[in-house]
């Protein structure tokens, strides 16, 4: 994640003798009647959806063959997957993948970000809110919640590894 991007949030595995997955999305409603459904992405990115992917459809494999964009969103077929029935029984999985994208300079896992300290001020991050025009860091502060744009202008400093986030204080906004 980093300012005025959306990232991907992390599910753990079911079992500990598989690896670690991903959540990156949930399937929606059949689409048609030629197997596309709706996807509900949880990445603006769709780096996973691309066609020979392949994804977990809760935990069962599948090979991504289409994506398309729908007047509603994202619609997604999968290979194997040919009639509005085979899609309607996958309708509201999950989807995960076995590892996360390679993140780039300046971009942060929401779950990384979760619990750091906020300064000045004090307080904690608690939430990253997700919104079309950019993310939001939920801060808790003496009982109180409010969000902060996620933006390099508000969030100059970003340190995971020593624990805190800087941002600037404007009036009105804490």
């Amino acid at each position: 994640m980093q300012p005025e991007k959306k990232k991907e949030s992390a599910l753990g595995s079911n079992s500990s003798t598989e690896p670690p997955r991903v959540r990156v999305g949930r399937l929606g409603k059949p689409n048609g009647l030629d197997g596309y459904i709706g996807l509900y992405a949880d990445t603006p990115d769709l780096v996973h959806f691309e066609p020979g992917s392949k994804v977990f459809v809760d935990d069962t494999p599948h090979v991504v063959g289409s994506l398309r964009q729908g007047k509603k969103g994202a619609q997604v077929l999968f290979e194997g997957i040919s009639t509005r029935a085979e899609a309607e029984s996958i309708r509201g999985a999950q989807v995960y993948v076995s590892e996360r994208r390679q993140l780039d300079e300046g971009e942060y896992w929401p779950g990384d970000l979760i619990g750091l300290e906020v300064r000045p001020g004090g307080g904690e991050v608690v939430d990253v809110a997700h919104g079309p025009a950019q993310d939001r860091l939920v801060v808790q502060r003496e009982g109180a919640r409010f969000e902060i744009p996620f933006v390099a202008a508000l969030v100059p400093v970003v340190d995971v590894a020593a624990g805190y986030v800087e941002i600037v204080e404007i009036d009105g906004l804490s």
